[in-house]
Formats: C-alpha cells, structure tokens, sequence
C-alpha cells in the first residue's frame, strides 16, 4: 500500500506536541536541533529518546559528542524554536546570539528552559529515515514555576490555557 508522506504528515501533526531543541557539543561544535519527535521511555533506568532525520548535520554531531541535552521550550522561546529549526540551521555559530551555559556534560542548556535532561547515548536504533537516539538520563535541571510550554499543532506553533484545568 502506497501512503502520501504529506498526508501521513499532516494526519501525525493533529498529534499536540510540545517542542523542544536537542543540543551538543562535539569537541567545539555545537550544534542545535528543533524536535518535537521526543518521548519518555524508561523511569529505570532513565531513558528518553529524540529522532534524528539521517540527512540532519545534527547527526554527525550529537553522534560524535555521545551525550546532548534536551531542551524543554516554554512559550516564550518560539522564536528559539524557529531559529534551530530553519535558518539558525546553517549558522556558522548556531549560538551566537542565544543564551545558554554548558551543561555538566558539556552540552548546550538553553536559559529560559521550562526544563533539560542532560543524556549520554544509551542507545541507537534505526527509524526509517530517521535514527532514534535513545538517552540515558543523567541530570534533570528544571526552570522557575510553572510557565506555558511551546506548544505544536497543526502545522503550527498554539497557546495553553493555563487557567482552565480537567479533571473529575
């Protein structure tokens, strides 16, 4: 059966999301990815898992560094989230003008964060045209209070409504 990429695209992005950008540092190249393909996996041992497309720079980077850290963007970064997604992409120094201080592994830990996993590579599996990246969890730094996450859907960037809550 022959399935159009757009539409299985388009179908997976009525799937809310928040956004985060995976970053590292290999050996003075850091680098930066804007992802939504990122998951929990594991509590024990800690593991968490991000999708790499195999045509990404971002490969050779996160791969060659072996530890990253994943970025929890709240709703004030979505001009962050666009710069790693597009024309940062080819940036000479993706992080010129962003802030960030590195991480106890060394990767890059984007200030403004709602939260970050650091993670060293506990695992790599093939993923169709994407490599999945699976990372053990080595420290969890979380941000100030309770913000509003950047949010996708749709094809585009939503707001939360922070006041309504469900429940029963």
């Amino acid at each position: 059966m022959n399935m159009d990429p757009k539409e299985f695209r388009n179908t997976m992005g009525l799937f809310a999301t928040g956004v985060t950008v995976v970053t590292a540092d290999n050996s003075g190249v850091r680098r930066g990815m804007t992802a939504n393909a990122f998951s929990s996996l594991s509590l024990d041992p800690p593991l968490a898992l991000v999708c790499v497309d195999h045509k990404a720079s971002f490969l050779n980077v996160i791969q060659g560094a072996r530890k990253f850290a994943i970025n929890f963007l709240s709703e004030e970064q979505k001009s962050v989230s666009d710069w790693f997604a597009g024309k940062g992409r080819d940036a000479e120094d993706q992080f010129a003008d962003i802030a960030f201080e590195a991480g106890e592994n060394g990767a890059p830990l984007l200030t403004g964060s709602l939260a970050i996993l650091e993670c060293e590579i506990h695992e790599e599996l093939s993923g169709g045209d994407h490599i999945i990246v699976v990372g053990r969890v080595t420290k969890i730094v979380t941000g100030e209070g309770v913000r509003p996450p950047l949010l996708f859907y749709a094809g585009a960037y939503r707001k939360m409504d922070m006041d309504g809550v469900y429940g029963g």
